[in-house]
């Protein structure tokens, strides 16, 4: 280990932690040992959270505390991961129907907890709430996978993200950490340009981007022979990454790619060095993989249900992710008895084009649902978007009693300006699901 590497991870990291309040450090020192656990420990290690987490949850949470009573279930009736068939499937549904305030702990005042959202990847944003404990745990499990490609804190790293930084531990916590954020919007020619001189001149060891974004990036290169410099690594997350898709992005980049995935509730899923599989952070949680008719599976194709073991602000028990994994009980060959997750079926994704050739992909969209502008007021709880053959947008929404016309003049207005078509606002009483039991949420038709 270098001397920038054992600083970088010895000293800088434990001072981060400090500053922020984060405990990063510590989980990652613990992830690197249990990563190697026998699937007994490991088994252990989640039903002594499992307890815990349940006995937290019917005592201080009301949704949990009522579920039980209603089912005439007790804490002591979860013992193992066995046990938890005994308690309903959690949804996102049930969640926005219930309210936040009644999955939130009495034990966490709003001083203790952290305001989170998913990436809305299904067109319905859900906002909750976490721990410090639950979020560096998290942060520790991406690092690892980092680990897993080679990188050592201290590396070079290129972040691309659709989103510029704008607060200030953001950027100080860039600079300490050697990172390049550069932002991909907007999808034109022009900016991919500016983007691959950056990353020419950086020379980043790993770049980490969603692979949308990065398919058209990569695209450009291959056509501009002067960029030629290559990181050891990509790593992608955000949305599915299919095999054509990787093929492309790797071929211009020239190196490989180690896919990620996650989501709120759900333990990292991390690529395997072996390139095999994905692996499940099970420290995290517990995955339970389901077929159609709900029976747990052990291999072959089925529904993604987790457990949060960590975030006790805002448990989340048998949540179903509504991604479709295919699960595998082989042996990984890397020696690690961690979940082995074979693909990830994910979410369908697609890419608008605006009039002008500027590309907007679902973070575009998940990301204005998701940000708390008061003309949007949250009143938006799922949406759809429509590229009609004549040239139409149109904007399907499931929306709640904050909507109002102020909210639809200001998305109308907002999108025809950025897409340079029409655009329609509808509000619909159900986005419906496709075969796969997933939603669209972005349509060209």
């Amino acid at each position: 280990m270098s001397i920038l590497h054992y600083l970088s991870e010895e000293v800088f990291l434990r001072i981060q932690d400090l500053l922020i309040g984060n405990s990063v450090y510590p989980n990652f020192k613990f992830l690197e040992k249990s990563q190697y656990w026998s699937k007994e420990e490991l088994k252990q290690f989640q039903e002594e959270k499992l307890r815990a987490l349940v006995e937290h949850s019917y005592q201080t949470v009301p949704y949990y505390h009522d579920l039980f009573n209603r089912l005439k279930l007790k804490p002591k009736d979860i013992k193992t991961k066995e046990d938890l068939i005994k308690i309903p499937i959690l949804t996102k549904e049930i969640i926005k129907r219930e309210g936040t305030l009644r999955f939130t702990s009495s034990k966490y005042p709003s001083s203790k907890r952290i305001n989170s959202s998913s990436s809305g990847s299904t067109g319905e944003p859900l906002f909750y709430y976490t721990t410090r404990d639950a979020y560096s745990l998290n942060i520790a499990a991406n690092l690892r996978g980092w680990y897993w490609m080679g990188f050592r804190l201290g590396d070079r790293y290129v972040k691309l993200s659709q989103n510029s930084r704008k607060t200030t531990i953001k950027i100080l916590q860039d600079f300490f950490s050697n990172n390049l954020y550069l932002s991909t919007n907007p999808l034109i020619e022009e900016n991919y340009d500016k983007i691959l001189s950056k990353i020419e001149r950086f020379k980043p060891k790993i770049i980490r981007c969603y692979p949308d974004p990065l398919l058209l990036i990569a695209r450009y290169k291959k056509k501009c022979k002067s960029y030629k410099f290559s990181p050891i690594a990509i790593n992608t997350t955000g949305n599915t990454l299919y095999p054509e898709t990787r093929k492309e992005i790797e071929d211009a980049f020239s190196c490989k790619i180690y896919d990620a995935y996650s989501c709120e509730g759900n333990p990292t899923v991390f690529e395997c060095p072996t390139h095999e599989c994905y692996h499940s952070a099970e420290e995290y949680g517990i995955t339970e993989i389901i077929d159609d008719a709900g029976n747990l599976i052990n291999n072959g194709y089925g529904r993604l249900i987790s457990t949060d073991l960590h975030n006790l602000a805002h448990p989340f028990i048998r949540y179903d992710t509504q991604d479709l994994v295919e699960v595998n009980s082989t042996p990984c060959s890397c020696g690690r008895n961690l979940l082995r997750i074979d693909r990830i079926l994910g979410r369908d994704n697609d890419i608008i084009q605006g009039s002008n050739g500027q590309m907007f992909i679902v973070h575009n969209f998940t990301g204005f649902f998701q940000i708390d502008h008061p003309k949007i007021k949250k009143s938006v709880d799922q949406f759809q978007v429509v590229k009609t053959k004549d040239n139409y947008i149109i904007f399907n929404l499931v929306v709640n009693n904050k909507y109002d016309i102020e909210v639809k003049e200001f998305i109308e207005s907002y999108w025809s300006e950025q897409l340079k078509y029409p655009v329609v606002v509808k509000v619909v009483n159900e986005i419906p699901l496709t075969n796969s039991g997933k939603r669209k949420f972005i349509i060209n038709e």
